[in-house]
Protein backbone atom coordinates (compact mmCIF):
# COMPACT_ATOMS: atom_id res chain seq x y z
CA UNK A 1 0.00 0.00 0.00
CA UNK A 2 2.89 2.26 0.80
CA UNK A 3 4.35 1.64 -2.67
CA UNK A 4 1.07 2.60 -4.34
CA UNK A 5 0.98 5.86 -2.41
CA UNK A 6 4.61 6.53 -3.40
CA UNK A 7 3.83 5.94 -7.07
CA UNK A 8 0.80 8.23 -6.82
CA UNK A 9 2.96 10.92 -5.25
CA UNK A 10 5.54 10.55 -8.03
CA UNK A 11 2.85 11.00 -10.70
CA UNK A 12 1.49 14.12 -9.00
CA UNK A 13 5.05 15.44 -8.68
CA UNK A 14 5.69 14.87 -12.39
CA UNK A 15 2.42 16.58 -13.29
CA UNK A 16 3.29 19.55 -11.11
CA UNK A 17 6.75 19.68 -12.70
CA UNK A 18 5.31 19.60 -16.24
CA UNK A 19 2.76 22.28 -15.33
CA UNK A 20 5.51 24.45 -13.89
CA UNK A 21 7.62 23.97 -17.03
CA UNK A 22 4.72 25.01 -19.26
CA UNK A 23 4.10 28.07 -17.10
CA UNK A 24 7.77 29.00 -17.41
CA UNK A 25 7.71 28.64 -21.19
CA UNK A 26 4.44 30.57 -21.42
CA UNK A 27 5.99 33.39 -19.41
CA UNK A 28 9.07 33.40 -21.65
CA UNK A 29 6.93 33.48 -24.81
CA UNK A 30 4.74 36.24 -23.39
CA UNK A 31 7.76 38.38 -22.52
CA UNK A 32 9.24 37.78 -25.98
CA UNK A 33 5.99 38.86 -27.64
CA UNK A 34 5.80 41.97 -25.45
CA UNK A 35 9.45 42.74 -26.16
CA UNK A 36 9.06 42.47 -29.94
CA UNK A 37 5.85 44.50 -29.77
CA UNK A 38 7.62 47.26 -27.85
CA UNK A 39 10.49 47.28 -30.38
CA UNK A 40 8.01 47.59 -33.26
CA UNK A 41 6.12 50.41 -31.52
CA UNK A 42 9.40 52.18 -30.74
CA UNK A 43 10.49 52.06 -34.38
CA UNK A 44 7.09 53.31 -35.54
CA UNK A 45 7.09 56.01 -32.89
CA UNK A 46 10.54 57.21 -33.90
CA UNK A 47 9.97 57.43 -37.65
CA UNK A 48 6.29 58.46 -37.63
CA UNK A 49 5.13 59.43 -34.13
CA UNK A 50 1.85 60.90 -35.36
CA UNK A 51 0.52 57.33 -35.83
CA UNK A 52 0.63 56.59 -32.10
CA UNK A 53 -1.23 58.35 -29.27
CA UNK A 54 2.01 58.46 -27.22
CA UNK A 55 5.70 58.35 -28.08
CA UNK A 56 7.16 55.05 -26.76
CA UNK A 57 10.73 56.31 -27.19
CA UNK A 58 10.05 58.93 -24.53
CA UNK A 59 10.03 56.08 -22.00
CA UNK A 60 13.68 55.40 -22.81
CA UNK A 61 15.03 58.80 -23.83
CA UNK A 62 14.50 62.41 -22.83
CA UNK A 63 13.14 63.18 -26.27
CA UNK A 64 10.52 65.57 -27.60
CA UNK A 65 8.57 64.89 -30.76
CA UNK A 66 9.81 66.61 -33.88
CA UNK A 67 8.21 70.05 -34.24
CA UNK A 68 7.52 69.23 -37.86
CA UNK A 69 4.85 66.82 -36.65
CA UNK A 70 3.07 69.53 -34.64
CA UNK A 71 0.19 69.63 -37.09
CA UNK A 72 0.38 66.17 -38.56
CA UNK A 73 -2.54 63.80 -38.28
CA UNK A 74 -3.44 62.94 -34.71
CA UNK A 75 -1.27 65.52 -32.94
CA UNK A 76 -3.94 68.13 -32.32
CA UNK A 77 -4.47 71.78 -33.21
CA UNK A 78 -2.33 74.67 -32.01
CA UNK A 79 -4.34 77.96 -31.98
CA UNK A 80 -2.82 81.31 -32.88
CA UNK A 81 -1.11 82.68 -29.75
CA UNK A 82 -2.44 85.95 -28.37
CA UNK A 83 -0.73 89.01 -26.88
CA UNK A 84 1.63 89.80 -29.75
CA UNK A 85 1.59 90.26 -33.51
CA UNK A 86 3.11 87.92 -36.05
CA UNK A 87 4.54 89.70 -39.09
CA UNK A 88 6.15 88.19 -42.18
CA UNK A 89 9.09 90.10 -43.69
CA UNK A 90 9.50 89.25 -47.37
CA UNK A 91 12.55 90.50 -49.33
CA UNK A 92 11.18 91.12 -52.81
CA UNK A 93 13.19 90.77 -56.03
CA UNK A 94 11.36 88.87 -58.78
CA UNK A 95 7.60 89.07 -59.17
CA UNK A 96 7.55 85.83 -61.19
CA UNK A 97 8.66 83.84 -58.15
CA UNK A 98 6.87 85.86 -55.49
CA UNK A 99 3.61 85.27 -57.38
CA UNK A 100 3.88 81.66 -56.19
CA UNK A 101 4.72 82.62 -52.60
CA UNK A 102 1.82 85.10 -52.61
CA UNK A 103 -0.65 82.19 -52.63
CA UNK A 104 0.83 80.78 -49.41
CA UNK A 105 1.11 84.19 -47.73
CA UNK A 106 -2.53 85.04 -48.36
CA UNK A 107 -3.60 81.62 -47.12
CA UNK A 108 -1.76 82.26 -43.83
CA UNK A 109 -3.20 85.74 -43.15
CA UNK A 110 -5.33 86.18 -40.03
CA UNK A 111 -8.48 87.04 -41.98
CA UNK A 112 -8.05 83.69 -43.75
CA UNK A 113 -7.74 81.90 -40.38
CA UNK A 114 -3.95 81.92 -40.47
CA UNK A 115 -1.24 83.22 -38.12
CA UNK A 116 0.05 86.27 -40.03
CA UNK A 117 -1.26 89.63 -38.84
CA UNK A 118 0.68 91.41 -41.56
CA UNK A 119 3.04 90.79 -44.48
CA UNK A 120 5.66 93.48 -45.14
CA UNK A 121 7.49 93.34 -48.47
CA UNK A 122 11.02 94.79 -48.55
CA UNK A 123 11.81 95.77 -52.18
CA UNK A 124 15.30 94.84 -53.33
CA UNK A 125 14.87 95.56 -57.03
CA UNK A 126 14.48 98.52 -59.37
CA UNK A 127 12.70 96.56 -62.07
CA UNK A 128 9.57 98.61 -62.96
CA UNK A 129 7.49 95.57 -63.95
CA UNK A 130 8.16 93.78 -60.66
CA UNK A 131 7.56 96.93 -58.60
CA UNK A 132 4.27 97.59 -60.41
CA UNK A 133 3.16 94.03 -59.68
CA UNK A 134 4.05 94.48 -56.01
CA UNK A 135 2.22 97.80 -55.72
CA UNK A 136 -0.92 96.36 -57.29
CA UNK A 137 -0.85 93.22 -55.16
CA UNK A 138 -0.42 95.17 -51.91
CA UNK A 139 -3.27 97.54 -52.76
CA UNK A 140 -5.59 94.60 -53.44
CA UNK A 141 -4.69 92.57 -50.35
CA UNK A 142 -5.67 93.58 -46.78
CA UNK A 143 -2.78 92.86 -44.44
CA UNK A 144 -0.09 93.51 -47.07
CA UNK A 145 2.32 96.46 -46.80
CA UNK A 146 5.55 97.73 -48.37
CA UNK A 147 8.51 98.81 -46.25
CA UNK A 148 9.26 102.56 -46.52
CA UNK A 149 12.07 103.60 -48.90
CA UNK A 150 15.53 103.46 -47.37
CA UNK A 151 14.72 100.54 -45.06
CA UNK A 152 16.13 97.93 -47.37
CA UNK A 153 17.58 95.88 -44.49
CA UNK A 154 14.67 94.06 -42.91
CA UNK A 155 15.86 94.23 -39.29
CA UNK A 156 15.68 98.05 -39.36
CA UNK A 157 11.89 97.89 -39.39
CA UNK A 158 11.48 95.44 -36.52
CA UNK A 159 9.57 96.39 -33.37
CA UNK A 160 9.34 95.06 -29.83
CA UNK A 161 6.63 92.55 -28.87
CA UNK A 162 6.35 91.40 -32.47
CA UNK A 163 7.33 87.97 -33.72
CA UNK A 164 8.81 88.14 -37.21
CA UNK A 165 9.08 85.44 -39.82
CA UNK A 166 11.56 86.26 -42.55
CA UNK A 167 10.46 84.48 -45.72
CA UNK A 168 12.60 84.82 -48.82
CA UNK A 169 10.59 85.99 -51.81
CA UNK A 170 11.89 83.08 -53.89
CA UNK A 171 10.24 80.42 -51.68
CA UNK A 172 7.85 78.41 -53.86
CA UNK A 173 6.36 75.86 -51.44
CA UNK A 174 5.17 75.77 -47.82
CA UNK A 175 3.54 72.87 -46.05
CA UNK A 176 0.17 73.76 -44.54
CA UNK A 177 1.58 73.68 -41.00
CA UNK A 178 4.91 75.41 -41.67
CA UNK A 179 4.13 78.83 -40.19
CA UNK A 180 2.21 77.53 -37.12
CA UNK A 181 4.99 75.01 -36.50
CA UNK A 182 7.83 77.53 -36.63
CA UNK A 183 5.89 79.88 -34.32
CA UNK A 184 5.28 77.09 -31.80
CA UNK A 185 8.90 75.97 -32.00
CA UNK A 186 10.13 79.52 -31.30
CA UNK A 187 7.80 79.81 -28.30
CA UNK A 188 8.98 76.43 -27.01
CA UNK A 189 12.65 77.47 -27.42
CA UNK A 190 12.87 81.06 -26.10
CA UNK A 191 16.63 80.75 -25.60
CA UNK A 192 17.18 80.46 -29.37
CA UNK A 193 17.70 83.79 -31.13
CA UNK A 194 16.19 82.39 -34.33
CA UNK A 195 14.43 79.21 -35.39
CA UNK A 196 14.92 78.18 -39.00
CA UNK A 197 12.53 76.10 -41.04
CA UNK A 198 13.52 72.94 -42.89
CA UNK A 199 14.61 74.61 -46.13
CA UNK A 200 15.84 72.70 -49.17
CA UNK A 201 19.32 73.80 -50.29
CA UNK A 202 20.30 75.21 -46.89
CA UNK A 203 23.96 74.83 -45.94
CA UNK A 204 23.24 73.31 -42.52
CA UNK A 205 20.90 70.71 -44.03
CA UNK A 206 22.80 69.90 -47.22
CA UNK A 207 24.11 66.61 -45.86
CA UNK A 208 20.70 65.52 -44.53
CA UNK A 209 19.01 66.35 -47.83
CA UNK A 210 21.70 64.35 -49.64
CA UNK A 211 21.03 61.03 -47.91
CA UNK A 212 20.12 58.02 -50.08
CA UNK A 213 16.38 57.87 -50.51
CA UNK A 214 16.11 61.64 -50.08
CA UNK A 215 18.36 62.71 -52.96
CA UNK A 216 17.43 60.91 -56.17
CA UNK A 217 19.97 60.37 -59.00
CA UNK A 218 18.83 63.23 -61.25
CA UNK A 219 21.12 64.17 -64.14
CA UNK A 220 21.16 67.28 -66.35
CA UNK A 221 19.58 67.14 -69.77
CA UNK A 222 22.51 67.17 -72.21
CA UNK A 223 20.86 67.94 -75.54
CA UNK A 224 18.18 70.46 -76.34
CA UNK A 225 15.04 68.77 -77.66
CA UNK A 226 12.74 70.89 -79.79
CA UNK A 227 9.23 70.74 -78.36
CA UNK A 228 5.86 71.85 -79.64
CA UNK A 229 4.32 75.05 -78.29
CA UNK A 230 1.65 73.05 -76.47
CA UNK A 231 4.28 70.93 -74.74
CA UNK A 232 6.25 74.03 -73.72
CA UNK A 233 3.12 75.56 -72.22
CA UNK A 234 2.41 72.45 -70.15
CA UNK A 235 6.00 72.31 -68.90
CA UNK A 236 6.08 76.01 -67.99
CA UNK A 237 2.90 75.66 -65.95
CA UNK A 238 3.65 72.30 -64.33
CA UNK A 239 6.11 71.13 -61.72
CA UNK A 240 5.41 67.41 -61.50
CA UNK A 241 8.47 65.28 -62.16
CA UNK A 242 6.34 62.39 -63.41
CA UNK A 243 5.77 64.29 -66.64
CA UNK A 244 9.47 64.36 -67.48
CA UNK A 245 11.13 61.88 -69.86
CA UNK A 246 13.95 59.57 -68.82
CA UNK A 247 17.50 60.88 -69.01
CA UNK A 248 19.49 59.92 -72.09
CA UNK A 249 23.24 60.12 -72.44
CA UNK A 250 26.50 58.18 -72.58
CA UNK A 251 27.17 55.57 -69.92
CA UNK A 252 30.47 57.28 -69.10
CA UNK A 253 28.82 60.61 -68.21
CA UNK A 254 29.64 62.04 -64.77
CA UNK A 255 28.95 65.43 -63.19
CA UNK A 256 32.36 66.74 -62.16
CA UNK A 257 33.72 69.89 -60.59
CA UNK A 258 33.11 72.99 -62.68
CA UNK A 259 30.28 71.44 -64.68
CA UNK A 260 28.54 74.14 -66.74
CA UNK A 261 24.83 74.26 -67.66
CA UNK A 262 24.41 72.40 -70.98
CA UNK A 263 22.02 75.04 -72.33
CA UNK A 264 19.53 77.61 -71.06
CA UNK A 265 16.34 76.05 -69.74
CA UNK A 266 17.74 72.53 -69.45
CA UNK A 267 15.92 70.09 -67.19
CA UNK A 268 17.09 67.44 -64.75
CA UNK A 269 15.91 63.92 -65.49
CA UNK A 270 16.03 60.49 -63.86
CA UNK A 271 18.04 57.88 -65.81
CA UNK A 272 16.44 54.52 -66.48
CA UNK A 273 19.51 52.80 -64.99
CA UNK A 274 21.16 55.10 -62.46
CA UNK A 275 24.89 54.65 -61.91
CA UNK A 276 26.64 54.60 -58.56
CA UNK A 277 28.48 57.92 -58.85
CA UNK A 278 27.07 59.73 -61.86
CA UNK A 279 24.89 62.37 -60.21
CA UNK A 280 26.38 65.44 -58.44
CA UNK A 281 25.66 64.34 -54.87
CA UNK A 282 27.04 60.83 -55.34
CA UNK A 283 30.11 62.26 -57.07
CA UNK A 284 30.68 64.74 -54.24
CA UNK A 285 30.50 61.99 -51.61
CA UNK A 286 32.25 59.07 -53.31
CA UNK A 287 34.79 60.69 -55.65
CA UNK A 288 37.49 63.36 -55.55
CA UNK A 289 36.42 64.84 -58.88
CA UNK A 290 32.82 65.61 -57.97
CA UNK A 291 31.37 69.01 -57.00
CA UNK A 292 31.04 70.23 -53.42
CA UNK A 293 27.71 70.10 -51.60
CA UNK A 294 27.26 73.86 -52.10
CA UNK A 295 27.60 73.61 -55.89
CA UNK A 296 24.70 74.65 -58.13
CA UNK A 297 24.42 71.12 -59.53
CA UNK A 298 23.81 69.70 -56.05
CA UNK A 299 21.17 72.37 -55.42
CA UNK A 300 19.41 71.47 -58.67
CA UNK A 301 19.45 67.77 -57.82
CA UNK A 302 18.06 68.45 -54.34
CA UNK A 303 15.25 70.62 -55.70
CA UNK A 304 14.20 68.09 -58.34
CA UNK A 305 14.32 65.34 -55.71
CA UNK A 306 12.09 67.42 -53.44
CA UNK A 307 9.52 67.95 -56.20
CA UNK A 308 9.54 64.20 -56.85
CA UNK A 309 8.84 63.43 -53.17
CA UNK A 310 6.22 66.18 -53.02
CA UNK A 311 4.33 64.67 -55.94
CA UNK A 312 4.50 61.14 -54.49
CA UNK A 313 3.53 62.36 -50.99
CA UNK A 314 6.82 61.24 -49.43
CA UNK A 315 7.79 64.42 -47.59
CA UNK A 316 8.23 62.33 -44.43
CA UNK A 317 11.73 61.61 -45.76
CA UNK A 318 12.64 65.19 -44.81
CA UNK A 319 11.39 65.03 -41.20
CA UNK A 320 13.77 65.07 -38.25
CA UNK A 321 13.72 66.34 -34.63
CA UNK A 322 14.85 69.79 -33.54
CA UNK A 323 18.51 70.39 -34.36
CA UNK A 324 20.04 72.83 -31.90
CA UNK A 325 23.12 74.84 -32.96
CA UNK A 326 24.10 73.03 -36.18
CA UNK A 327 27.75 73.37 -37.16
CA UNK A 328 27.04 74.87 -40.59
CA UNK A 329 25.65 78.41 -41.12
CA UNK A 330 21.88 78.79 -40.83
CA UNK A 331 20.09 80.20 -43.85
CA UNK A 332 17.94 83.31 -43.48
CA UNK A 333 15.56 82.10 -46.17
CA UNK A 334 12.93 81.16 -43.60
CA UNK A 335 13.54 82.13 -39.98
CA UNK A 336 11.45 83.15 -36.96
CA UNK A 337 12.66 85.64 -34.34
CA UNK A 338 11.48 88.30 -31.88
CA UNK A 339 11.86 91.94 -32.86
CA UNK A 340 13.64 92.91 -29.64
CA UNK A 341 16.05 89.99 -29.98
CA UNK A 342 17.03 91.03 -33.49
CA UNK A 343 17.58 94.66 -32.50
CA UNK A 344 19.65 93.62 -29.49
CA UNK A 345 21.90 91.41 -31.62
CA UNK A 346 22.56 94.03 -34.28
Amino acid sequence: MGRSESTHDDIESNLDSESSTWRDWAAVIAWCVLGYLFIILTVIGYFNPSILPIDPTSLLFNKNLSPFFAYSHGSGYFPKPQGFKIVALVPFRYHERTEILDCYLQKNLVHNHGFLDQVVFVPQTHDPVSLEWLQTTVMETPGYAIAPPGQDMDWKITRDNVMYIRIDGDIVFLEDHTIPTIVKTKLDNPESLMVSANVVNEAALAALHSHPGVALPYLPELHHVKQTSGFKERISQGWRASGLPAWEGPASFRVRKGFRPPFEGHRWLLPAEPGSDRDPIAASVYTDTGPTLNDWTVAAQQHYSFLHHLETNHLKRYKFPVWVDPTEPISQNFGCFWGEGCVGSS
